[in-house]
């Protein structure tokens, strides 16, 4: 088993299964962040992030309800269902700034060809852990709660999982450059997780990126 499940339980794996497929449910632009450059009193320029952050939860909760739609269509095949999510996760998703960042100072290290492989099985990899807990959903819906502006470039929205019965479960989405690069479950980072594992692959390999994308083939 990838040590990525092992780290988010089968709770975790479920819900954030059902946040990415909520989410790439539809390919439209996430809004971006304006930039509002005005001069003091003083006259000394300041730069203040604007960010739209009620067009981006209006972004993330048009994607919601297309998404729980998606999940619900009886009439797709597995294999329909998964090709509908690689090319939706890819249209609305960073995967390459994720993929970077999980590797962390490694990329560094990668040779260019070894960068190119790890891309592709690390897609891949994402694709399967998530598309076969698809077929968990059971009506859950998403709720739209916040979003504020995190840094110059990145926005951060609120939202809760409501289940038909049980306990709302807290799910935030970093957007940055009208890309997702993050989702956090109670919490949890799915890239700092994802991170810290492939840096125990490595390390236990000596420190050679070959070992992690052994290790991601097998996944395959």
């Amino acid at each position: 088993m990838c040590l990525y499940l092992k780290r988010f339980n089968v709770r975790h794996i479920n819900l954030i299964a059902f946040s990415v497929a909520v989410l790439t449910g539809v390919s439209v632009a996430a809004p971006a962040v304006a930039m509002d450059v005005r001069e003091t009193p003083r006259g000394s320029l300041v730069v203040t992030v604007a960010a739209n952050t009620e067009a981006a939860k209006s972004f993330i909760d048009k994607m919601a309800q297309t998404g729980i739609g998606f999940l619900g269509n009886e009439g797709l095949t597995d294999e329909q269902r998964t090709a509908e999510f690689r090319k939706l996760l890819n249209a609305n998703f960073d995967m390459a700034t994720i993929g970077r960042f999980a590797l962390g100072r490694y990329w560094k290290t990668a040779t260019p060809a070894q960068q190119t492989e790890y891309q592709k099985l690390f897609k891949t990899m994402i694709v399967k852990i998530y598309s076969r807990r698809f077929k968990d959903y059971n009506g859950q819906k998403l709720e739209i709660t916040a979003a504020r502006a995190d840094g110059e470039t990145d926005v951060i929205v609120s939202s809760s999982i409501v289940p038909p019965n049980g306990q709302k479960v807290s799910v935030d989405w970093r957007v940055r450059n009208s890309k997702v690069v993050d989702i956090l479950v109670e919490g949890v980072s799915m890239a700092l997780t994802q991170r810290s594992d492939f840096a125990s692959v490595i390390q236990r390999g000596g420190g050679n990126v070959d070992v992690l994308l052994e290790h991601l083939r097998a996944q395959q």
